[in-house]
């Protein structure tokens, strides 16, 4: 009797823990597909691959306890979705010689390799370098590109907006601030000169949605760049650090492609010194652009002072 008794409870107790692990499993899932559209929730969306990485440990736990129905299911489900945040595309298009090759990086206000950044960057080939939380101390590290460059954000009285500067080996024939919330909130809208054709760039930092009011901040701008943009007669791409995961349903460009999209997956910014990978960084740099362009090449590199890497790419304009 007292066998049976012990049995039973066992039994209760397995199937308690069963039941606990499942509901984790779930709840992480739902977690990091949640459709709620308020600040905590898009927070959640961002962590996506690792809520997943975390539920699929469940499930294997689920597996272990020979529980292979419920395990499995909630592993393939893990299994399929971690697989599209895989690095799964290739790039096969070749350079046109209408093409424009950008690099961009979030410098870091106090990353103290600035100058041997610039140094190194004067030597390589680009045709535009975005700079963004580019110090106004560092402003005479600039004057070496003034004779070879049109520059944005050198001038007085552009005064580096939102700590964005352009240098630009392409004519920058129109130049604009376009401000939402006088000198806090906004972004850059250029007009280049490729193979005589005007290319329309905008380049943006949206506030990081440290609080629910960054958040909204960064929301405002990039729903004004998207409607900028779906206005835009000419070719044109999106440059900048904007703090939101493509998976985000704040990240929606009408007509239009990713870089992350249409190359390898990538991470650009890790909050620790541990190397980036999908389980310590985010994809929060971009590239955007319309489909009068297509995307040749990608690179994502490491870049000494600061949390993110720059983004080297080529966009080739279509004939």
């Amino acid at each position: 009797m007292f066998k049976v008794i012990s049995s039973r409870r066992c039994n209760s107790k397995r199937g308690y823990s069963i039941a606990v692990i499942a509901v984790i499993a779930l709840m992480l899932i739902v977690a990091a597909f949640n459709p709620w559209q308020f600040y905590y929730a898009d927070l959640l969306i961002s962590f996506r691959f690792p809520l997943l990485a975390a539920a699929l440990f469940f499930a294997l736990l689920l597996l272990a306890l020979k529980k292979l129905w419920l395990g499995g299911v909630i592993a393939i489900i893990c299994i399929i979705n971690l697989s599209s945040l895989l690095p799964l595309h290739s790039l096969e298009v070749i350079p046109s010689k209408a093409a424009i090759t950008v690099k961009q990086i979030n410098l870091n206000y106090n990353n103290p390799y600035v100058d041997m950044h610039l140094k190194n960057l004067q030597n390589q080939q680009w045709d535009v370098l975005v700079l963004q939380e580019f110090s106004d101390l560092n402003r005479h590290l600039l004057k070496p590109f003034l004779n070879k460059a049109s520059l944005f954000g050198y001038r007085e009285v552009e005064g580096i907006p939102y700590g964005i500067v352009v240098i630009s080996r392409l004519p920058i024939i129109h130049r604009q601030q376009v401000k939402l919330d006088g000198d806090r909130l906004g972004y850059i809208k250029l007009k280049l000169l490729l193979d005589k054709h005007p290319i329309t760039a905008f380049i943006a930092h949206p506030p990081s949605p440290r609080t629910a009011t960054h958040w909204h901040n960064r929301n405002r701008l990039l729903s004004a760049m998207n409607e900028a943009s779906t206005k835009e007669i000419d070719p044109w791409f999106i440059a900048g650090d904007l703090n939101i995961v493509p998976w985000s349903s704040y990240f929606n460009w009408f007509n239009a492609q990713s870089c992350y999209a249409a190359a390898n997956a990538y991470t650009s910014f890790a909050p620790t010194a541990i190397k980036h990978t999908l389980m310590t960084g985010l994809p929060i740099d971009h590239c955007i652009f319309n489909q009068e362009f297509n995307l040749s090449s990608l690179e994502v590199s490491e870049f000494k002072g600061s949390d993110h890497k720059i983004l080297s790419y080529t966009l080739n304009l279509k004939s």
